[in-house]
């Protein structure tokens, strides 16, 4: 399966995870966020903490997929940036991703990695 492929088929299948009011933990986990509507161009949450409604574009999910392709190691963005912390929230709700911990210069970061099986899946083209 090439790249473009299989980050078409991630975004397919990742809708089919999704429903209006669900509730999703930000990748930090520490506040959650509910999905309040969603479609192919893209997905509409609202923080718990604030009354008001974050757009994320197919083209911005699309983009922390072939990061997610292009890094083995994963991906961490900066944890301070919000929309950054939803994207990957929702991403580990797919079946393909999953949280990985590391110790850097004495802390734990989260980093975001497509599981092995995922890897298998994309380099045998299937």
């Amino acid at each position: 399966m090439n790249q473009r492929l299989f980050a078409e088929e991630m975004w397919k299948s990742l809708l089919d995870k999704l429903y209006e009011g669900k509730m999703v933990s930000t990748f930090k986990g520490k506040e959650a966020f509910r999905v309040v509507s969603f479609s192919d161009e893209g997905v509409i949450v609202r923080l718990s903490s604030k009354e008001k409604d974050v757009f994320l574009s197919k083209k911005a999910m699309v983009n922390v997929i072939e990061k997610l392709i292009a890094h083995e190691d994963g991906v961490r963005k900066k944890m301070v940036d919000p929309e950054f912390r939803l994207k990957l929230g929702l991403f580990l709700l797919h079946p393909w991703t999953e949280k990985v911990e590391r110790h850097e210069g004495g802390k734990r970061r989260s980093y975001l990695v497509l599981t092995g099986e995922a890897r298998q899946q994309l380099a045998s083209g299937q």
